[in-house]
Formats: C-alpha cells, structure tokens, sequence
C-alpha cells in the first residue's frame, strides 16, 4: 500500500526510539508499584484541534462532473474557527465525557444544562 509519511520534529524523533520509550515504561511501573497506584486511577489523555467547515486543505475526494463549459462548483462552509476535542482513558478501560474547547472570551451557563457531566 503507498501513502505518504507523516512529518515528525527531529527532536520528538530523536526521542522516541525503543531504548527511550522502553526506559519510560519501567519508570512508571516503578512509580504505579511503590504508589501503590490502582489502575483505575492512571489515565491518558490526547487532544486533537481540528477546523470547523474542514478547514482549507485540499481534500482528497474526486467528483464525477459533467464536462462542459461552465465552472463546477462544490459548497464549501467558510467557518474556520477551531476547535479542541479531549479524550481521557483510564488504564482500565473506563473513560469520561470527551471535552469540546471552542474560542470565546465568554460563556453562557445555559450551555451547560445540556448533562449532567458538565459542570
């Protein structure tokens, strides 16, 4: 299968080998061993910002268009505004209510009426 390789910063390259990540792990084990730290209570979290409206990098979707001599066009939306979406799971598999950070320099409290698991 070809695909094009993502870009890596050659500092987080130089990083993330066996030797470092392997090092990594048995740190934690000797933390989560002498903390006496159940698994319920370690977690991983990850964050990924994407653009409302798809943003404006070229999609990789073809269309059929008939041809002809008029320009086709393709509705596209032109709310750029990002967005952060966070995910949180415990070691053993649980996991809370994924979190949505919009821009603003305000909120409503209305907008958190919505469940109960926002606060």
């Amino acid at each position: 299968m070809l695909g094009k390789p993502a870009g890596l910063d050659p500092q987080r390259c130089q990083s993330f080998n066996k030797t470092v990540v392997e090092h990594h792990f048995k740190l934690l084990q000797q933390v989560v061993e002498e903390k006496e730290i159940p698994w319920e209570n370690i977690y991983n979290m990850d964050e990924k910002g994407c653009q409302r409206g798809g943003g404006r990098k070229s999609s990789p979707e073809k269309y059929f268009v008939p041809h002809g001599r008029f320009t086709k066009y393709k509705t596209q939306s032109s709310n750029l505004e990002l967005v952060t979406i966070i995910e949180c799971v415990s070691a053993d598999g649980s996991n809370i209510a994924p979190g949505f950070v919009f821009s603003g320099k305000s909120y409503h409290k209305k907008w958190f009426k919505a469940h109960p698991d926002i606060w």
